[in-house]
């Protein structure tokens, strides 16, 4: 998925139109129909009790038409090395888009493993849940956003944000809407295959470190709340994670993208995840 070519760094931006790529800025459409259609875009920063802050994007709709009844998406983005979507960009026109039905969204940077790499012990699910405390934290600021209807919130996540986002609805009774895009079924398998190499006698003991945290051991709950998106060509996720998941939560939704990569960026990808939400969360056209 490419990067929008325009950072949107400053305090707030009020953009208009919808948004296949970069949005543009209200003085570039100054009629009266696009200002009420405006988006409002936010760099803020979340604290984090015992944590360190978070940045963060909040995206909302200027003008909403029902400004008491706003649904809530929080958007969790992958890790891919190199890749210049791998941060809080990565549906940030996703977000902007959705703002002119309705939808407020934060759009947090995560930070582990993106900034610390696994070590191999414990310290590595102190990592996770110091992690997931800062999604947590953003949850709650999402919450606290005037307008939200606290009936009608998901979480969209992809690779190790769609971990966190699993983890988070099991954790957050209310949030019954998850899309996991592309997740690992455990934490300690890609923190052991790009990290650390353990010796196979090692691995059981590590993915022990990890209980009650692992993804596929507490999706269920979400039951027909919960909608995955696979990809056919994954060179991350294959047939055995799928499966895993398919047994752990019969219930959810599932696509599989054949000839989709791991980034899972196709328009038919982002449609379908849209369509979805737009259901779940009973949003405006």
């Amino acid at each position: 998925m490419r990067r929008l070519s325009v950072l949107l760094s400053t305090a707030l931006l009020l953009v208009t139109g919808a948004v296949a790529g970069v949005p543009r800025a209200v003085a570039d459409a100054p009629d009266a129909a696009a200002r009420r259609d405006a988006v409002l875009v936010r760099d803020i920063e979340i604290a984090v009790p015992g944590g360190q802050p978070v940045r963060a994007y909040l995206v909302r709709p200027a003008r909403p038409a029902r400004p008491a009844a706003l649904a809530a998406t929080l958007y969790l983005h992958w890790f891919e090395p190199g890749n210049a979507s791998q941060d809080r960009t990565e549906f940030l026109a996703e977000a902007t888009a959705l703002a002119s039905r309705g939808v407020v969204s934060v759009l947090p940077q995560l930070t582990f493993p993106w900034a610390g790499d696994p070590v191999g012990d414990a310290r590595d699910r102190a990592a996770v849940v110091a992690q997931l405390d800062a999604v947590r934290a953003a949850y709650r600021t999402l919450l606290a956003e005037p307008g939200v209807d606290r009936r009608r919130t998901a979480v969209v996540g992809h690779d190790y944000g769609a971990m966190y986002a699993v983890d988070l609805a099991a954790r957050e009774p209310a949030l019954r809407t998850a899309v996991l895009l592309a997740p690992d079924a455990t934490w300690a398998n890609w923190f052991d295959a790009y990290w650390l190499h353990l010796p196979a006698e090692a691995k059981p003991a590590y993915r022990s470190v990890f209980a009650g945290l692992d993804p596929v051991d507490v999706v269920g709950p979400l039951g027909a709340g919960a909608y995955f998106q696979f990809a056919g060509d994954d060179r991350f996720v294959g047939p055995a994670t799928r499966a895993a998941f398919a047994a752990a939560a019969p219930a959810a939704r599932v696509s599989l993208y054949e000839r989709a990569e791991h980034d899972l960026g196709g328009t038919d990808t982002r449609d379908d995840r849209v369509a979805w939400l737009a259901g779940r969360l009973a949003l405006t056209d």
